[in-house]
């Protein structure tokens, strides 16, 4: 399960636990055209849903673990995990939606293999 956010400028936020993983995603453009940053983090199982909030011109998420709360910065096109926890009594909480989203980057499809040249003929004299 993962949940996203819809940024204003466009942008989408994906943040999934997978095992002890959290994955976070930030990608804009359209579906031709698309740019996306992931960044993994071992977290560990989360114990709640994980809930998102504005702080001035980032973004800080909060996660909860068995080990304690963990908190994440989205700033433009950084995603980077706060080492202490953020004065979040003037942010305003953000409403995450459930989706199907991976976090991770789609794999790429394997390249065809190449065709075989044909042998160099030999040269005349």
């Amino acid at each position: 399960m993962s949940y996203t956010y819809e940024l204003e400028n466009g942008q989408q936020l994906v943040i999934e636990n997978d095992g002890g993983e959290t994955l976070v995603s930030l990608s804009s453009g359209s579906e031709s055209r698309q740019q996306n940053q992931a960044t993994g983090f071992d977290s560990g199982k989360w114990s709640k849903m994980p809930t998102l909030f504005q702080l001035k011109e980032d973004l800080v998420l909060r996660l909860e673990t068995k080990d304690g709360p963990q908190f994440i910065r989205v700033r433009r096109d950084s995603i980077q995990r706060m080492r202490s926890e953020p004065d979040l009594q003037a942010a305003e909480k953000l409403r995450l939606k459930k989706s199907d989203k991976a976090a991770g980057m789609t794999p790429m499809q394997p390249m065809k293999p190449l065709k075989g040249m044909e042998p160099i003929k030999p040269m005349r004299r």
